[in-house]
């Protein structure tokens, strides 16, 4: 029987280790009965992904769909911008879901969230925000708030205002920000289009690569200008580690720090490496990476 529900991620060779322990993970958690796996495959070569083929039930190589006004010699660059274009790459399926390759599916409870927070909701998504993570001023933006409440600036204010517009900036700023990593998207959903275009408009502005990034600001203005359509997850389906360390507790399983204690579904490694001490999930036996000790 032909499943409803594509699981898309991608990752170049560097992140190969990454993208091999999510597809391990969705594996051992039984994820792949209900849903097909698709990749996007971004290196000239394909070879890295031989360890993990048998688990693929599609796989396309990409380059940039849409236009760039500078050059862009980056290959995982890609993977940014073919987000808004799943359903365009691997078409025929009733929902997709957007996996990083640096996430890991700890319980299938995470996926069956994303995919039931969907059946009325055009987008299931979570914000980073949660009682447990640490703000960061340095990285993500307010400079002297005592002394200065409305002095605006870190990394979201300034790219909006640089990608979209200052007044865009003040809004979405005082918002929370929606993590693009981990999200299921109808395909009847306008919200596609809509991200391509405003993704487009973004990279009109841009002068050098870093444009691309703004693939996830793109969302937040579509988001919160469809406010309705959208279904807000807890952080527990997209747990963004480097903000807050999870606490592990019996069998392995990880649980928020902060009380009420939830069970963690899905972690996201974000700003963590890969390397040789990366532990992969082997023989439906849970290791965790070396990265949370």
């Amino acid at each position: 029987m032909k499943k409803k529900i594509a699981i898309v991620t991608g990752a170049d060779n560097k992140y190969f280790p990454f993208l091999k322990n999510l597809v391990l993970s969705l594996n051992n958690s039984n994820v792949l009965e209900i849903c097909d796996l698709c990749i996007l495959m971004v290196d000239t070569e394909n070879n890295y992904i031989a360890d993990i083929d048998n688990f693929i039930n599609k796989k396309k190589k990409v380059s940039f769909s849409l236009k760039l006004f500078f050059n862009e010699k980056r290959n995982w660059h890609k993977l940014l911008t073919e987000r808004p274009f799943l359903k365009d790459h691997f078409p025929g399926y009733e929902k997709y879901i957007w996996l990083d390759a640096d996430t890991e599916v700890l319980d299938s409870q995470g996926i069956m969230n994303l995919i039931d927070a969907t059946e009325e909701k055009d987008l299931a998504i979570s914000t980073e925000i949660n009682e447990s993570y640490v703000f960061k001023n340095t990285k993500f933006g307010i400079k002297n708030i005592f002394s200065s409440f409305y002095k605006i600036s870190g990394w979201s204010f300034k790219n909006y205002k640089k990608y979209f517009s200052k007044d865009l900036g003040e809004d979405l700023f005082f918002k929370p920000l929606f993590n693009n990593g981990v999200f299921c998207m109808r395909s009847d959903s306008p919200f596609w289009e809509l991200w391509k275009n405003e993704y487009q408009a973004a990279l009109n502005r841009a002068k050098t690569s870093y444009g691309i990034k703004t693939d996830q600001l793109s969302l937040n203005k579509i988001i919160y200008q469809n406010f309705k359509k959208i279904s807000i997850l807890d952080a527990t389906n997209n747990w963004i580690i480097f903000k807050s360390e999870p606490m592990i507790k019996i069998n392995e399983s990880f649980f928020t720090p902060s009380f009420p204690r939830r069970k963690i579904n899905i972690l996201h490694y974000t700003n963590y490496k890969s390397d040789e001490n990366f532990v992969y999930l082997e023989n439906n036996k849970k290791k965790y990476s070396s990265i949370i000790k």
